[in-house]
């Protein structure tokens, strides 16, 4: 499994990384949350409130086009707030989450087919 620092290196240095990222995160939005573009509950999926209309909005463009603009992408890399990591840095956590999950999945997945 990834390490949080390989994962916000991928996030920083690879475009398909971010893009998943988004969709990701997005995904792990509730249905009205998505509906809206706002974080609506407290409870640490998805985006937060500052980034859910920003967040949706671009998920959904990546999602329509396959891709996200220049200007998106350097919104998300840039470095923000007290602690000064990069915007979409602060999901390291969530991303690592679903990428133990996913992991997880494989593994019984192997199990079975063994």
């Amino acid at each position: 499994m990834a390490s949080k620092e390989q994962i916000v290196d991928a996030l920083r240095n690879n475009d398909r990384a971010l893009y998943k990222a988004l969709v990701l995160l997005n995904r792990r939005q509730t249905p009205d949350e998505q509906a809206s573009e706002m974080t609506r509950y407290v409870n640490r999926r998805g985006f937060n409130a500052a980034h859910a209309k920003r967040g949706t909005s671009m998920a959904n463009f990546f999602l329509r086009t396959g891709f996200l603009t220049p200007k998106q992408k350097a919104w998300w890399r840039a470095h923000e707030g007290i602690g000064g990591q990069m915007r979409i840095a602060i999901y390291s956590g969530q991303l690592m989450e679903e990428a133990a999950n996913k992991a997880a999945r494989v593994a019984l997945r192997q199990r079975l087919q063994a």
